[in-house]
Order: structure tokens, then C-alpha cells, then sequence
């Protein structure tokens, strides 16, 4: 099997010498505009950073990649207030990679009423830190880095939550509370989409979600049997997923996307494809949600050619896009859905190849305003309400390594904190 990842994928053109042009879309579309409160001092020598911030109690958790053979690798807790670092963990220089640390995740593991921390690493393991000081307060070994965000959940009968992890190549590992092994399962091609955990079936218990590059989606009981596994875009790798209930007939459904452009609705009890579209290259979701109110959960799926569109996630019919980005893009992060003005109702914040970041209203795709810098970004953004104002903020990693906050002004209906 090749070892490429996602970002050789996404960013072939900057691996082998090419030239990509990029552009902030700029301006703003009449609404108030988003604007940065600050900017972390976490560059570093490469244009690749593309993983997503952790955000809780006060702090965001950013994973900075840097240049190989480097200290530039670390997972970094940032003053949600000001973007003060206040520890880090610094990958070995041996380690130190593109992939050095995954999506973070913030969680109480061991039940005792404190966060944890915990991100995969490419020392080949999930480590977990106290969220307060930055201490290990565990390793658990993995057979490859890990690309994804482990998922912390009651998934087995065994007591307390477990740790789900899946590495790169594909293996799934689930620990117990107490770090042991309860069971794992290699699925022999690699995994770039966040794996997760859910009800899909409506049977009571919840079940793992893994979905690859080779077009495959596998559900997993929570002893590890396997409740199905089906080919859903056969030889096309699936980079991204969501999932919700979109017909309100008990199982979830499973929206799955990939980098020739289908997004794929799938049953979350049998597996069997409930609808699929082709929306061009490098399709991305992230968002699924009844965002414009009318009774009905929308997707929301962006495509490298810059279009930003609500399909109705029953369908699959496309109920508006936008085009957000003009200039030519090597891929499109998906966007992400909250209130970032603090009046009740949800916007769509759609973080930009481009560097830029649009808050655009989900009802009808009409751009708010539009901010950023003229670096790449190749992650969704994500929302918290970090200074408990009402409204949710906007952290956004940039390919330089640097998180940026992003405010949208309180609207007159806010409700503050």
C-alpha cells in the first residue's frame, strides 16, 4: 500500500514545486464584519498545518507540525482570552513531522471530575495530559500515528468511558479506563476521516464508525463485531464525514465525503446507500444541522471549486450555494455551523483554502462578512463560546501553525452570558 496521506493529497502541488495562487475573497457582504482579536505566536516553518483546535475551560489545545528534524512540533494550550501560550508538550525532533499531532480532544477519561487531554502523536501513540498543567498523565501505544481526534465514549460493557483511537493504516484501537487493550481491529486501509460514536442503529447502544481511503465505511459493535461493512465509493477515499438524522425513521444516517466529489448518504442500520451526489473534486462536510429553521437537517458541503452548498440531508437536493472562494484553491475545508452573534439563530462560518473566513447565513447562503489572511487554511474552524458573551467564537488554524480568533459584533437580540 502507498504511504500517502491526506495532506500529500491536498497539497501535491506545493510537495512537488508547483505554484498555487491564493487569494482572500475579501470584503464584505453588508453584515458586521468578523474580526480578529488575536493571533497566536506559534509559526513555524512550514505552510502545511491541518489540524483542527481542541477548545475548553478557557483554553484552545492547538496541534503545531513543523519542519522535519525540528522542535517546531507540539501540542501548545493557548489563554483562550488572549492567545497566551500557558504549556506545551514538544514532540521529539526525531518525531517531528507534518502529522506530528492530531485533532486534540478534550474529555474527563478517568471519571474523576477533571479534563483531560488527548491527541495522537507520530510517536506512534495517544497521549493524554492534564488539561491544568500539561502533565502525561498517560501513553497508549498505537501500531502508526494516529491522523484523527480519539474519541473518548461508553462504548463496551466494560466499566467506565473508553478511548478510541485508529491510526493512520487503519488499525482501531479501544482502550479501557484503565489503558488496557479491550479489543482492536485492523481494516488494512488507511483512515483520514474522524472516526465516531453514536446510536447509528437506534438500538440503545452506541456503535463505532470507521470510514477509508479505499471507499469503505464499517460499523462496529461496541465488543468490536463487525455490524456491517459496505463499499459506499469504491477506489475513491473518503477524507470526511458527518452524521444526524435526516428522515426521522430511527437510524442515523451517515453523511461521508471524498476526494473525486460524491457525498454519500448512508443508513446507519444496514450500510445501504440512501442517496449520493457528485458535487466536484474534494467534497468536504462537517456540518449537518436544521440550520435555516424549516423542520428539515441540511448538510453543508463545500467542493474545490470554492461553491458552498445546503443539501437537504433527506435527499441530497441542493436548496442554495455560493460561491465563497474565487481564486483557484487545491481543496476546500467544510464549514461549520453556530451562533457567533449571540442572537438565537446559527450562521455558517466557512473557514477558506484561500485563507479567508465567510460567516454566511444558512437560510438562503447569503455571505455576511468575510476576514483572514493570505495564508492557506485546510481544516474547518472550530466554535466555542470561549468568554461565555452568549455567541460562539471562531478559532481557526492556518497552515503556518498560527490560531487565530475570530468575533462576529453581538447582535441587538444577544442574550450574553
Amino acid at each position: 500500500m502507498k504511504p500517502t496521506t491526506l495532506a500529500a493529497v491536498v497539497a501535491v502541488a506545493l510537495l512537488l514545486g508547483g505554484v498555487v495562487a491564493f487569494g482572500l475573497a475579501g470584503g464584505s457582504g453588508g453584515g458586521a464584519p468578523l474580526a480578529a482579536t488575536w493571533t497566536s505566536d506559534t509559526g513555524t516553518g512550514i505552510a502545511a498545518n491541518h489540524h483542527a483546535v481542541a477548545v475548553a475551560g478557557g483554553r484552545v489545545y492547538a496541534p503545531i507540525s513543523g519542519t522535519g528534524g525540528t522542535g517546531e512540533c507540539a501540542l501548545v494550550a493557548l489563554d483562550a482570552g488572549n492567545g497566551t501560550p500557558i504549556w506545551d508538550y514538544e514532540i521529539p525532533a526525531a518525531n517531528c513531522t507534518i502529522h506530528s499531532v492530531a485533532d486534540p480532544t478534550v474529555s474527563d477519561v478517568d471519571g474523576d471530575g477533571a479534563a483531560e487531554v488527548l491527541a495522537a502523536t507520530t510517536e506512534r501513540e495517544v497521549t493524554t495530559f492534564d488539561a491544568g498543567s500539561g502533565a502525561v498523565t498517560s501513553r497508549y501505544r498505537l501500531s502508526d500515528y494516529g491522523y484523527t481526534k480519539p474519541v473518548v465514549a461508553d462504548l463496551s460493557a466494560a466499566p467506565g468511558s473508553e478511548t478510541v483511537a485508529v491510526d493512520v493504516t487503519g488499525t482501531v484501537f479501544v482502550f479501557g479506563a484503565d489503558g488496557t487493550v479491550l479489543w482492536r481491529a485492523a481494516l488494512d486501509e488507511y483512515v483520514w476521516a474522524q472516526p465516531v460514536v453514536d446510536d447509528f442503529d437506534a438500538d440503545g447502544d452506541p456503535e463505532l464508525l470507521v470510514a477509508g481511503r479505499e471507499g469503505d465505511a464499517t460499523l462496529f459493535a461496541g465488543d468490536g463485531s463487525v455490524e456491517w461493512n459496505r463499499t459506499v465509493a469504491a477506489g475513491d477515499s473518503i477524507t470526511w464525514g458527518t452524521h444526524g438524522q435526516a428522515d426521522g425513521d430511527g437510524p442515523l444516517e451517515a453523511v461521508l465525503a471524498t476526494v473525486d466529489g460524491d457525498v454519500v448518504a448512508v443508513n446507519g442500520a444496514s450500510g445501504r446507500v440512501e442517496w449520493r451526489r457528485n458535487i466536484g473534486a474534494f467534497g468536504a462536510v462537517h456540518a449537518f444541522d436544521d440550520g435555516d429553521d424549516d423542520g428539515d437537517p441540511e448538510v453543508y458541503a463545500t467542493s474545490r471549486d470554492g461553491t458552498l452548498r445546503a443539501l437537504d440531508a433527506a435527499s441530497g437536493d441542493t436548496e442554495w450555494e455560493t460561491e465563497i472562494v474565487t481564486e483557484r484553491v487545491q481543496m476546500m475545508p467544510p464549514p461549520n455551523l453556530g451562533d457567533l452573534d449571540g442572537d438565537g439563530d446559527p450562521e455558517l462560518l466557512a473557514a477558506g483554502n484561500d485563507g479567508s473566513v465567510t460567516l454566511v447565513d444558512p437560510s438562503n447562503g447569503a455571505v455576511l462578512s468575510t476576514d483572514g489572511r493570505d495564508v492557506p487554511i485546510f481544516t474547518h474552524a472550530t466554535l466555542a463560546d470561549v468568554d461565555g458573551d452568549g455567541a460562539h467564537e471562531a478559532l481557526v488554524m492556518y497552515a503556518d501553525g498560527r490560531v487565530v480568533r475570530l468575533d462576529a459584533p453581538l447582535s441587538d437580540g444577544a442574550t450574553g452570558g
